[in-house]
């Protein structure tokens, strides 16, 4: 599937607002509802749009603290820490990786203790470094037509 301008336009706005209405995203696009519809449905079709999801700001959930945990997760250790990880509702995210370190895990804590009792769970599986949010530079890219380095053909 090509990416053209009109398309990139679409996925622009809903990168912004998963829920704005087709007639909003017409009227910024500048084609009719029942054509952006199409192309949203074809690009959901590509995989290109995975599907739409609520923005959850954690800090107003009672999750207020961010941090990032690099490991080094000791040999035939693996599975088991996967199947903890899994079933840890802070954790947010977790990626292998190459390297010194074998996982990066995004998680979001109440308190320093919710973080140490983090910790403590997942250091009997290796060695961990922990490092806090203290704010964000780049907090959501939105991926827009403008950008060349992301010329894309699916």
């Amino acid at each position: 599937m090509n990416i053209d301008k009109t398309n990139w336009l679409i996925l622009e706005e809903l990168q912004k607002d998963g829920r704005m209405p087709l007639k909003e995203i017409s009227r910024r696009v500048g084609i009719s509802s029942p054509a952006i519809s199409e192309r949203m449905q074809k690009m959901e079709e590509a995989g290109i749009i995975n599907g739409y999801q609520a923005n959850v700001n954690l800090k107003k959930l009672g999750y207020p603290m961010g941090v990032y945990i690099s490991a080094k997760i000791r040999f035939g250790q693996a599975e088991k820490f996967y199947e903890l990880i899994k079933n840890t509702p802070e954790i947010m995210e977790c990626h292998k990786l190459t390297g010194n370190d074998c996982l990066l895990i995004r998680a979001n804590v109440k308190n320093t203790d919710d973080l140490e009792r983090l910790n403590t769970g997942l250091s009997h599986y290796g060695e961990l470094t922990t490092s806090l949010v203290l704010s964000s530079v780049v907090d959501k890219r939105i991926y827009n037509y403008s950008d060349k380095r992301l010329e894309m053909v699916v």
